[in-house]
């Protein structure tokens, strides 16, 4: 649900690039059409009620058990994911998850799909940070990170006029440029780096890749359930993300030593668009595992 709200915002720019979007689910007419007069979905939302086509794919979600949130209708229900096709309807990409509430955010999907980077949303976080010879600008794709949706940090390195830094890649003896980053709850997948140039160091004998100028590189992050509960509404409004970048830089004749340069973000957190009775299935499954507990309250406590 979440993601479809999220795909209506970037409707614009997806029907500029000349795509169209269609979503499928086992939810009735009848939910789809109140769903996207409450939400203001304009795009089709597709009825599969008993499952037909969603089987027929290979996509039904065949971990959860006919008898699993049977009056939410989770049963039945596909894996979350995204076919990309192309104008005669061939398949040119996809993105699947095997859990059932994992998903890219809109404007994830939106960088999938045209494989560019968009433009940030003005209301995206954003931090800067200056070192000696780079400036790290970090901000995410989204305004905000929701439950198990995957957004994208973007990390900017503004290098100095006449400088390099060394790349992932470098003889042993360099320090090539690299991210870490910490954030409690998060969870991150691996920097995406660019092709990087290659440097003649005459006086080594030797050829290095590098970067100049500007170097942008983009990571997954998702809030986990460590941080965010389903159905439990938000203890916290925001989490911050601490972005640490070390390197090397270096010109023509001579190098620089290793540094680190740090900056932190605070991204606010939103609560997921959530099925109708998700809050009650979630308390009634909390109350099962405390009374299954040893230290669980008996039967007849109150």
């Amino acid at each position: 649900m979440t993601q479809l709200v999220q795909l209506q915002k970037t409707l614009p720019e997806l029907r500029e690039a000349g795509y169209e979007v269609f979503a499928i689910s086992n939810d009735t007419v009848e939910r789809l059409a109140d769903f996207a007069k409450q939400h203001c979905i304009t795009f089709s939302l597709l009825s599969d009620e008993d499952s037909t086509v969603i089987s027929s794919f290979g996509i039904m979600n065949t971990l959860i058990r006919p008898d699993e949130g049977k009056h939410m209708r989770w049963y039945g229900i596909p894996y979350p994911g995204t076919y990309i096709t192309d104008e005669a309807g061939i398949v040119v990409d996809k993105d699947f998850h095997q859990h059932h509430a994992r998903r890219l955010s809109g404007r994830g999907l939106l960088q999938r799909v045209l494989g560019t980077l968009p433009e940030q949303h003005v209301e995206a976080p954003k931090a800067t940070s200056e070192g000696n010879e780079i400036t790290l600008t970090t901000s995410l794709v989204d305004p905000t990170l929701m439950l198990e949706v995957i957004s994208l940090l973007v990390c900017r390195l503004h290098i100095a006029a006449g400088k390099h830094i060394y790349a992932p890649g470098a003889p042993e003896a360099f320090t090539p440029a690299s991210l870490e980053f910490h954030g409690k709850g998060l969870r991150f997948g691996e920097p995406e780096w660019p092709q990087p140039q290659r440097l003649n160091m005459t006086d080594l004998n030797i050829q290095v890749p590098v970067y100049d100028r500007e170097v942008t590189v983009s990571v997954p992050v998702t809030a986990t359930s460590a941080l965010v509960r389903l159905g439990h509404g938000l203890e916290q409004t925001s989490v911050k993300i601490t972005i640490a970048c070390a390197y090397q830089s270096c010109d023509e004749v001579s190098c620089g030593l290793p540094e680190t340069i740090e900056a932190t973000i605070s991204v606010p957190l939103e609560e997921l668009v959530e099925p109708e009775g998700v809050k009650t299935y979630a308390k009634r499954v909390e109350q099962e595992q405390s009374a299954k507990r040893p230290d669980g309250p008996l039967d007849d406590e109150p």
